[in-house]
């Protein structure tokens, strides 16, 4: 682990991400938010990090970024959300959540990234009623579902060619 830690929060103006920055600040983290405030609010930003207006489709960008601050760290909320907006608008959820998912993951590379903790969603599972296991094969329906499932797979795949740990919260 290194001694100086550095968090990158993507999509860190939004509801979740707010409360993330917030905890990470309170334990005297560094933190750096990305979000392009398309459907973040400047307001949730918090003061005390440092906030850029990029979005995760711009890799060069990210890339500079992440390499500029030694982020050694990422916490990638940014994504688009809209279960239903996904199935009628399919490019721009591959974009975002596919194509700006990857555009990140490859922006660690030759890095000081050691950690990579994703907010994916219970909707890889399909359309289940009542509880869910980890261990259920993912199964999903919905475009939505389907765009968090492929970030999944490129973190897995990424993660042993740039060597960086992570983790896949399915909320």
């Amino acid at each position: 682990m290194s001694k100086k830690e550095n968090i990158l929060v993507t999509g860190g103006a939004g509801y979740i991400g707010s409360h993330i920055v917030e905890q990470l600040i309170k334990n005297k983290k560094k933190v750096i938010i990305v979000d392009n405030l398309v459907t973040g609010h400047k307001e949730l930003i918090n003061k005390k990090a440092k906030f850029f207006k990029i979005d995760i489709k711009n890799k060069l960008k990210i890339s500079k970024l992440i390499k500029e601050y030694d982020i050694t760290s990422i916490i990638h909320l940014a994504a688009y959300l809209n279960v239903s907006e996904a199935e009628k608008r399919k490019k721009k959820y591959y974009l975002n959540n596919i194509i700006g998912t990857k555009n990140l993951l490859e922006a660690c590379e030759n890095s000081k990234v050691e950690n990579f903790i994703f907010s994916s969603s219970c909707s890889i599972y399909g359309g289940l009623k009542g509880a869910v296991s980890e261990n259920r094969a993912p199964n999903p329906q919905g475009y939505y579902g389907y765009t968090k499932y492929k970030g999944e797979e490129l973190i897995k795949k990424l993660s042993l060619k740039y060597k960086f740990k992570y983790g896949i919260l399915r909320y």
